[in-house]
């Protein structure tokens, strides 16, 4: 039998949809969400109670990538919030939660690459922000500095350095160092940008200095601010100094990777791919594109890429990982196997027979080399049963004919490198 419809119910719902957000169950989150959204409008369907459970909705979706449904949500709670407003001019939380709204929205526009629409919707945030709270205020720094990140995105770098200027002002001046060293290395980007490395050295060293205070040696915006190091160096033709940099930046980049392997394959977040892009980056340029370090990374990403449906791309690090362990003077291992395995299953899905069964094929040719098929009797026979149906075997010639054609030789010169603009995008937009 269902509760009464009241307050009392819907804080419930409302903490139940907040705390299931933090532990990742964002099913059981919009449920509770929605439900609280039906009380508050049976209650009063205008009311600041409504517009509150839309905006978290509107934020539940944007981490949901549902940029469509957070765009709805957040319209709505807009609508309500900015009546209240013109109801009450001069109710400054009215204001202040209006512009909480726009702000939020702002990120999901962005999210969308709809920048210009975003802009301005930042900046009439910031209007209300600087009206309510002072222009001082942590609010209109972090605006300020998302503001700047976007403008410098679309190619308006003297603009993006005075409003990253400022942000950097108010965020020293209320003690948020992290945030600080957040737009230091901003700053840093827009100096990269206009040519002046001397200039971005600097920011970016700043912003080390900051996250060696605050932080964990071991932390991934520690290495974060190495690697930014390394490639200024790298452009100065500090060669030497590039090297140092990237080096500190692999060891601690290793820990922190360490750190999330047994959360890998968790729901796909973007701090977790953000993390294992710059290992793989910083791995690549310190160790060479057919290091065992790389390959192990690539592994990884290309698990957590399959599990979360993106076939593509998984398939892309996976035979990276393959093509590293080729090259390499090292047996092939179960790993190896398992890797072949799953690549032969996502050419499956995508309807590429005669792939899948090459790809089993030549795991399975392994599998017996290591003496696994006396081991594991179960998984042998299923992989025979898998290459029941195989007629003709292809010549490692041809594989190699085939991968040239396709370009996936090419692959981390050219997918992880797409990776590495989008992830640091929404690294450095953090407030």
């Amino acid at each position: 039998m269902r509760l009464p419809d009241s307050e009392r119910v819907a804080n419930t719902y409302e903490k139940l949809g907040s705390l299931s957000v933090i532990v990742g169950d964002y099913d059981r989150a919009e449920v509770a969400f929605e439900e609280a959204l039906v009380l508050r409008r049976a209650l009063d369907d205008q009311s600041e109670s409504v517009a509150l459970v839309l905006h978290e909705m509107g934020d539940l979706f944007d981490g949901l990538t549902e940029y469509d449904e957070a765009i709805t949500c957040f319209r709505e709670a807009m609508d309500i919030r900015r009546q209240r407003v013109e109801d009450n001019p001069d109710d400054v939380a009215a204001s202040t939660l209006y512009a909480a709204t726009l702000y939020s929205m702002g990120f999901t526009l962005h999210n969308q690459d709809i920048d210009a629409r975003a802009l301005r919707v930042f900046d009439e945030a910031l209007e209300i922000r600087k009206a309510c709270l002072g222009d001082n205020a942590r609010e209109v720094g972090d605006t300020l500095n998302i503001m700047g990140f976007l403008k410098a995105k679309s190619g308006q770098l003297d603009g993006s350095l005075q409003l990253l200027l400022e942000a950097l002002r108010i965020r020293r001046l209320n003690g948020d160092l992290i945030k600080a060293s957040d737009t230091y290395k901003n700053i840093g980007n827009v100096q990269r940008e206009q040519g002046d490395g001397e200039r971005a050295l600097l920011s970016y060293n700043e912003a080390l200095a900051l996250r060696k205070e605050v932080l964990s040696g071991d932390h991934e915006k520690v290495a974060d601010a190495l690697i930014a190091i390394g490639n200024i160096k790298s452009d100065m033709e500090d060669h030497e100094g590039a090297m140092m940099a990237y080096q500190e930046g692999t060891i601690r980049y290793d820990v922190a990777v360490c750190n999330l392997l047994p959360f890998a394959f968790c729901p796909n977040t973007d701090l977790h791919l953000y993390l294992f892009v710059l290992a793989l980056t910083i791995r690549v340029r310190a160790h060479g594109a057919n290091s065992d370090k790389v390959a192990s990374v690539v592994q990884v990403m290309g698990m957590m890429e399959f599990r979360a449906g993106e076939h593509e791309k998984a398939k892309g690090f996976l035979e990276e990982f393959i093509r590293i362990k080729k090259a390499s003077t090292q047996e092939p291992d179960s790993d190896f196997v398992n890797i072949l395995f799953t690549i032969g299953n996502i050419s499956k899905i995508q309807g590429r027979i005669n792939e899948a069964q090459e790809a089993w094929a030549e795991a399975f040719d392994i599998f017996n080399e290591l003496g696994l098929a006396e081991e594991n009797p179960k998984i042998a026979k299923a992989m025979k049963n898998l290459l029941k149906n195989r007629k003709s075997k292809t010549t490692e010639k041809s594989k190699e004919e085939n991968n040239a054609k396709s370009g996936r030789s090419g692959f981390l010169t050219r997918g992880w490198s797409t990776y590495m603009g989008q992830s640091e995008a929404k690294f450095d937009t953090d407030t």
